[in-house]
């Protein structure tokens, strides 16, 4: 991946997509590109759904910082709508990746550096991820085998997998799910007297606040 900001996440993507022969099926295509190991139905919409969110979170970042170039996006755009609005999953994946143009291509490398221009975005390399995500997997697992209070064991259950789950779509998402499921579990601390003397006082909360805190310094 070039660029953590949307533009440079919807590129690979569609640079990876191109790199697919159009005859292949559609379904097993994205199932490629979105990183699903096993025919998942429920997860392929999902991470499909947030793909289509990046052309609308492109365009409101470019609005944002550079507002004179509002019809800078016309043409990848309508060719991005074109292609979710008539792709097939059933049949081939030229009925997606047949509307991606070298035009949509150069406009959104265009779009991709004009962000890091004013955003600056750092991307986490595979092996900085796979560690991040080893480290939170092994926290998860051992809150979930772990015998302490009940509710506490609900909230960092929930809070790691929310943070797993960003880890597992920073290719479609980017850093900020990851952060948040960070803060989600640190900060919760602040809301709930109970959950931080748990937090703060077990060994597994001692240890969760040693390695989050240092996957959220810069």
């Amino acid at each position: 991946m070039k660029s953590d900001n949307p533009a440079g996440r919807l590129l690979n993507i569609l640079e990876n997509g191109k790199q697919h022969p159009s005859g292949m099926g559609c379904r097993g295509a994205w199932n490629k590109l979105l990183r699903i190991n096993n025919s998942n139905p429920a997860l392929l919409m999902s991470r499909l759904g947030k793909v289509m969110e990046l052309p609308n979170q492109i365009i409101e970042k470019i609005q944002e910082h550079y507002p004179n170039q509002g019809s800078s996006h016309e043409h990848w755009s309508q060719k991005l709508d074109a292609a979710f609005a008539q792709q097939n999953l059933n049949g081939s994946w030229d009925s997606f990746i047949g509307h991606i143009d070298e035009h949509t291509i150069n406009y959104l490398k265009m779009s991709m550096d004009l962000l890091d221009v004013k955003e600056g975005s750092k991307v986490i390399e595979d092996a900085e991820l796979a560690d991040i995500g080893n480290k939170v997997n092994d926290l998860l697992q051992e809150a979930i085998d772990s015998e302490i209070d009940a509710e506490f064991k609900k909230h960092i259950v929930q809070y790691l997998s929310k943070t797993i789950t960003g880890i597992d779509e920073y290719h479609i998402s980017g850093a900020g799910p990851i952060v948040e499921g960070i803060e989600c579990t640190l900060g919760h601390a602040f809301l709930d007297d109970k959950y931080r003397n748990s937090i703060s006082e077990t060994s597994l909360g001692k240890k969760i606040i040693d390695v989050l805190g240092q996957l959220h310094r810069p």
